[in-house]
């Protein structure tokens, strides 16, 4: 619109110089041109700066796009069978995944520590070496637990997709075990939804609606296990419900250092 504005003014312009110059109207008649024509773009310039509104051509701009992450974890693992399901799952949905081994499984099955290092959509976590509670060890018996675990991961993958992440068995841990895992360089994770898949007595139904019912956050981390049969038949239809809700997959590592990642 105001690019029409500047065109008409510019052939009007134009015009009058265009008449003046060919001496069609006498000297008064020059005059009165003159003044009507600063008249007319005084006149023209004032109502495009006071209803600029109505000329400007509008932008308008789409509803933010807010963006969820979900952290989809599995511990105890590798398994033979259900580590191979679930990273065939994973690869299909094309989502990303983190599991959290535990070191005695790791050297049980290495060509399973091996897959999950090779899959670019997958981080390793640790989860002890021999799935213990933390907290009722002593400090060497710790230490071991988590370091042992961690150069047992190392090793296999090469350090490929390994992070300096662990998740203390059924979530146990004091102050004591937070010190040596930080003089390892190993930071704590823990979840936002407990789904109890661990339990033999939990039904699909259940599952599902357990991880439903408990999504209350733009930022989630679910705990999974990867020995779980309900867990492994559920997995196609939690990974589709979580994006019908726009959930965007993430390894742990991403949503823990995302800065609007609030830990409880």
């Amino acid at each position: 619109m105001i690019l029409l504005f500047q065109e008409l003014l510019f052939k009007i312009f134009v015009t009058f110089l265009n008449l003046k110059n060919r001496n069609i109207f006498n000297k008064k008649s020059n005059m009165v041109i003159t003044r009507l024509h600063i008249l007319i773009f005084s006149t023209i310039f004032f109502i495009l700066l006071n209803t600029k509104d109505v000329f400007e051509e509008k932008i308008v701009f789409g509803e933010p796009v807010f963006v969820k992450k979900v952290a989809l974890t599995f511990d105890d693992g590798p398994h033979p069978y259900f580590t191979e399901n679930i990273l065939e799952i994973i690869s299909k949905y094309n989502i990303k995944a983190t599991f959290f081994l535990v070191g005695i499984q790791a050297e049980k099955y290495p060509q399973l520590v091996k897959l999950l290092a090779e899959n670019e959509r997958c981080k390793i976590g640790n989860h002890t070496y021999s799935h213990k509670n933390l907290t009722k060890l002593s400090d060497l018996e710790i230490l071991n637990e988590l370091k042992t675990t961690q150069e047992i991961l190392n090793s296999i993958s090469g350090k490929k997709n390994v992070i300096s992440y662990f998740r203390p068995p059924g979530g146990h841990y004091n102050d004591k075990v937070l010190n040596i895992a930080d003089k390892l360089n190993l930071k704590i994770v823990l979840w936002s939804i407990f789904t109890n898949d661990h339990s033999e007595k939990i039904t699909e139904k259940e599952l599902i609606s357990k991880i439903t019912a408990s999504l209350s956050s733009d930022k989630e981390i679910i705990l999974l296990h990867s020995g779980s049969i309900t867990t492994l038949k559920c997995l196609p239809k939690i990974i589709e419900i979580l994006k019908e809700k726009n959930y965007e997959f993430v390894t742990i590592d991403e949503i823990l250092e995302d800065e609007t990642y609030i830990v409880n």
